[in-house]
C-alpha cells in the first residue's frame, strides 16, 4: 500500500499537476478534469490511481504483489534519479 501511495505522490508532483502555478484549485482541475467541463468527477479523480495500479500490476492479472510493488518503486526511484541528474547538468550556455 505504501508503494501505491508513493506512486500517487509522484504523479501528483508531476509537471502536469504543477502547470497552474500558485493556484492549487486550478492545478487540481488541470490535472484531473479530462473532459474540461470545469468539474472533476469521481471517475476522473480515480483515473490516475487506476493507471498507477496498472503500471504496478506488471503481469496484468488484476493484483499487485509485493514483488511487483517493489519493482515498480525501484523503477520510479531510478527514473527520479535520472531526472535529477539530467536537471543538474549545466546547459549549453554554461561556462
Amino acid at each position: 500500500m505504501k508503494t501505491v501511495f508513493v506512486a500517487f505522490s509522484l504523479l501528483m508532483g508531476s509537471s502536469a499537476f504543477a502547470a497552474a502555478e500558485g493556484n492549487s484549485g486550478t492545478a487540481f482541475l488541470h490535472h484531473f478534469d479530462k473532459d474540461k467541463d470545469g468539474k472533476v468527477s469521481l471517475d476522473e479523480f480515480r483515473a490516475p490511481g487506476d493507471e498507477s495500479f496498472k503500471r504496478i500490476d506488471a503481469d496484468g492479472d488484476g493484483f499487485a504483489t509485493a514483488e511487483e510493488a517493489a519493482a515498480f518503486e525501484q523503477k520510479m526511484r531510478e527514473m527520479m534519479k535520472k531526472r535529477k541528474a539530467a536537471a543538474s547538468k549545466p546547459g549549453k550556455d554554461a561556462p
